[in-house]
């Protein structure tokens, strides 16, 4: 058995504005799990900011492992944290999005208990707002959907290792939906082994949306363009990501 039960693990890339809120929630998160054994493996995907010098304190004071990937892409940053990565139960966080306190726990008890293989979570917006909030509501709504593609965005998603090894790993071709093979695949074979649990809430920052013209309009037809064809998932344009 791995020494390690549960790896955090976390794309970043120019995110010096918000990894440090992200990685003290999640280190908040896992002194709730004092009997197991927790890492939180960082991807720094060739970032241009301050974000590796920060990454650099929190891994000199032991509390991280940071690593560095020149290859650019999201999908790319967390299979190279799996690979890294020594637990059975992987929690894949966005590095912008902060958890609450009993996350950790409630993920642990779902795989270890329930038997869960994967799952995702509530999501709500980190910057507060309107907009955001009905942002944030619509989508929660979309994927309580009964279809494998609406099980999606993996701003705080988790699997166990088995699952991810069996359906991942997330897909480098595409920009959007890279969670797909991981996250579709498990509730099209099984989805009673699956769970939507919305009594977890990430906060997500709403920046890709909010600086950018029309940002709310022109991300939801991305989407939409996405779910229709694969071209949608491959051309992605927009520099806040």
């Amino acid at each position: 058995m791995n020494s390690t039960l549960v790896s955090v693990i976390i794309p970043a890339r120019n995110e010096s504005r918000l990894i440090g809120a992200t990685l003290d929630s999640i280190m908040n998160a896992a002194c709730r799990l004092p009997s197991i054994a927790t890492e939180i493996i960082v991807v720094d995907n060739a970032s241009t900011d301050a974000t590796w010098d920060i990454l650099q304190q929190y891994a000199d004071n032991g509390q991280i492992k940071a690593l560095h990937l020149d290859r650019l892409g999201a999908a790319r940053a967390r299979n190279h944290g799996r690979t890294n990565a020594n637990g059975q139960i992987l929690v894949f966080i966005d590095a912008d999005t902060v958890v609450t306190s009993d996350c950790l726990q409630r993920i642990v008890e779902h795989c270890d208990i329930r038997g869960i293989e994967a799952g995702i979570t509530r999501l709500a917006g980190l910057d507060g707002g309107l907009r955001a909030q009905l942002w944030w509501s619509f989508w929660e709504h979309v994927r309580r959907l009964p279809l494998p593609r609406a099980k999606a965005m993996p701003a705080l998603m988790f699997c166990t290792a088995q699952v991810f090894d069996e359906f991942g790993p997330f897909d480098e071709s595409v920009a959007i939906g890279e969670e797909w093979p991981i996250l579709a695949n498990l509730y099209r074979h099984r989805p009673q082994q699956f769970v939507y649990d919305r009594s977890i809430t990430a906060f997500s920052s709403s920046r890709r949306m909010q600086q950018q013209s029309f940002g709310y309009t022109r991300i939801f037809l991305k989407y939409a363009w996405a779910i229709l064809h694969v071209s949608g998932r491959r051309y992605y344009s927009d520099q806040v990501r």
